[in-house]
């Protein structure tokens, strides 16, 4: 699993996330800021905001449980 924000604003970031992806196609990528990024991995989730409540959903939704 892969937890990033706001990829689209960081080249290197970016860079690092294609290259953990091309390496594990089976990463779940979770991006905690604005997703204008193109979705990346298995499973792509945007959380849209970095704030404790939008992690859990994220992992409920990973997880299928509810805290």
């Amino acid at each position: 699993m892969a937890v990033v924000r706001d990829v689209h604003r960081h080249v290197w970031m970016e860079e690092a996330l294609d290259a953990l992806v091309a390496a594990r196609p089976g990463t779940i990528v979770v991006e905690m800021g604005v997703n204008e990024a193109e979705p990346r991995g298995a499973l792509h989730i945007a959380t849209h905001g970095a704030a404790r409540v939008c992690g859990e959903a994220a992992a409920e939704v990973i997880t299928g449980r509810r805290a």
